[in-house]
């Protein structure tokens, strides 16, 4: 389950009444969402105004984002761009700066051939960007160091940069942010008493918006109408999550559709919207008979993954099942005859594919250095 300081986190956000001291941490957050804010617009400042530099590497870089923490689909949209990249014939590779992982200095993950370092030295969204692409992959507190070291060991690409909008000292040549189609804009308060690491005037420095999580048409069409006077003629494309299927999360091996579709299992996760998991494995035909959840990025060890499969046991589940991000969290000793399933997940454009491919062409259109 979360943390007691996440659960206490969540409290803080909402406006439910509640006893004295919720209503005085919630005082203390609004004020120190007044200096976070400040805090953001000195820095911002400081790079309009060129006290702080954009360096620039020598080939393009595409910077995925959001402006809210907590799940907003980030890591399939930047699958998305590297996908569709290579539909158009470009190689690439992805930047990132390793949420949670130790040590700063810049780390090669993947050569694009061969996974080099392990989740600790990783973190776990480039990890998971490691296994499920085929291209380089590099980790660093300075996306400009990591992207060197990247460009120097497998040569000249397109860089796609994972968690880039805040990171204001790289230049991008297309800023792509990712906003759940549900809230948007994340009720628009900053941290600690919101959500947004910034504010939504943030948005002018992207070059297009992508909902993610759309339910259905009639969302998309709110949502865009809510972003319009702030997007101008920029665009918003919408996507919802698509479950390609399922795998073993030890060996990384697909399972055939007819082995589990349908099929009981017992979820976990550590995300920061497990409801959210729970929907897409019911809409993809699993039989969910409980999910458990735990704090986003909880790093999994072996007496809780026994506990939750002698729960799923109780229950008659065929087996666990978790998110792939969680799958690289796994620890190395698990048991063998605890089965574990994890997703794959990719986005899927209401626009259609072109729409993505020909916003990618667009902000390429001048650099033929691998073609």
């Amino acid at each position: 389950m979360p943390s007691r300081s996440e659960a206490l986190w969540r409290r803080v956000l909402g406006d439910e009444p509640g006893p004295r001291w919720l209503g005085a941490l919630r005082a203390a957050a609004t004020a120190g969402s007044w200096l976070y804010g400040a805090g953001v617009w000195l820095n911002n400042t400081a790079f309009d105004l060129g006290f702080k530099p954009s360096r620039c590497l020598p080939v393009p870089v595409i910077g995925v984002g959001n402006l809210a923490v907590g799940g907003t689909g980030k890591t399939p949209l930047t699958m998305a761009v590297v996908r569709a990249l290579e539909e158009m014939g470009l190689p690439a590779g992805v930047i990132s700066r390793g949420y949670g992982r130790q040590g700063k200095e810049p780390l090669l993950v993947s050569d694009g051939k061969n996974i080099l370092a392990d989740v600790d030295q990783t973190g776990d969204e480039p990890l998971l960007l490691a296994r499920r692409l085929n291209v380089p992959v590099a980790v660093g507190a300075s996306r400009y160091q990591a992207g060197e070291l990247l460009l120097q060991k497998c040569g000249p690409r397109v860089l796609v940069g994972d968690d880039l909008l805040q990171h204001r000292a790289l230049w991008r040549d297309l800023n792509l942010v990712a906003l759940d189609a549900s809230d948007p804009l994340a009720g628009e308060r900053l941290l600690p008493r919101g959500r947004l690491r910034e504010g939504p005037a943030a948005l002018a420095r992207a070059q297009a918006v992508v909902l993610t999580r759309v339910r259905d048409a009639a969302q998309a069409r709110q949502a865009r109408e809510s972003l319009a006077w702030r997007m101008g003629d920029k665009p918003i494309l919408a996507c919802r999550y698509r479950l390609e299927g399922l795998e073993l999360a030890r060996e990384g091996l697909a399972l055939p559709e007819n082995e589990w579709r349908g099929e009981p299992v017992y979820a976990f996760c550590g995300l920061a919207r497990p409801e959210s998991f729970r929907a897409s494995l019911r809409q993809s035909g699993l039989t969910v008979l409980g999910l458990e959840s735990f704090g986003d990025h909880h790093r999994f060890n072996t007496g809780e993954l026994t506990g939750l499969w002698a729960r799923a046991q109780t229950l008659s589940a065929k087996a666990l099942v978790c998110s792939g991000k969680d799958a690289v969290r796994l620890p190395a000793g698990l048991p063998k005859d605890i089965p574990v399933w994890s997703t794959r997940l990719s986005l899927e454009f209401m626009d259609g594919p072109q729409a993505f491919s020909r916003l990618l062409s667009h902000a390429l259109s001048g650099w033929e250095g691998v073609r």
